[in-house]
């Protein structure tokens, strides 16, 4: 029987829109713009939607590598179009983020930013688990088909203990990170949560809307001097003729 870890206390740490099965698990599963249900799901230690490319992504980083005994993240259900959360997901395992710009590396999502957590997070993401691309996927028989396969499969807990992301004082232990963002909150926060991760997602499609129809329209100012130009060199020869 693989190894496991005892998670921390009140995991998982972040809030969000999610549901918990049996944390010793090694399956974890985003399902991007899909709604899946825990009870037609056999095995998981947790499972939720992600619908941003950005902070969604930050928030299941935080919650998988606060648990080592989560080896596999299956990538199903829809993807988000404009957001890509789900190819951004794959993109971050495969290629991680720009240490400057902090932009995922290789990823096609409008915003895709990794701007909260530390660098060791996101290592030790990339490091812990295996990210299976069932994108497009929402079929229950073959996601758990998937299930089973890996957690025949399981390696047994991350070698290193958990890490926990979150406010913290001088004398914490080294596993323990300081981020704000990360700090447990409330049940009721959720529906918060919730409402904050739909405000950001609209407000950035307004946002790329309002980019795309600038350029739109500066194009169509461009292309209507060059035809006038174009229009004023061909007649020029006939004005100075009647001239």
């Amino acid at each position: 029987m693989a190894d496991k870890k005892e998670v921390p206390e009140g995991w998982p740490l972040v809030t969000g829109d999610y549901e918990v099965g049996d944390p010793q698990s090694c399956v974890a599963i985003s399902s991007n713009g899909s709604y899946f249900h825990m009870e037609h799901l056999k095995g998981v230690a947790i499972q939720g939607p992600d619908k941003t490319e950005n902070i969604g992504l930050e928030k299941i980083i935080t919650n998988v590598i606060s648990n080592p005994n989560i080896r596999f993240l299956i990538a199903g259900g829809a993807e988000v179009p404009g957001h890509i959360s789900g190819g951004t997901l794959i993109a971050l395992v495969k290629g991680g983020i720009d240490p400057s710009s902090h932009k995922v590396v290789g990823s096609t999502g409008a915003i895709p930013f990794i701007e909260n957590l530390p660098d060791e997070a996101v290592a030790r993401f990339r490091d812990q688990v295996e990210v299976i691309d069932m994108i497009g996927e929402e079929d229950y028989g073959k996601i758990n088909a998937k299930v089973q396969e890996l957690i025949a499969r399981d390696p047994g807990a991350y070698p290193e203990d958990a890490m926990v992301v979150k406010i913290g004082g001088e004398g914490e232990e080294a596993a323990k990170i300081e981020m704000p963002l990360a700090m447990p909150a409330s049940p009721h926060m959720a529906t918060i949560d919730r409402a904050t991760e739909q405000i950001t997602y609209k407000t950035q499609l307004i946002a790329r809307d309002q980019k795309l129809t600038s350029g739109l329209s500066m194009n169509g100012l461009i292309g209507l001097l060059v035809g006038f130009l174009a229009t004023l060199i061909f007649l020029l020869p006939l004005i100075m003729g009647v001239i």
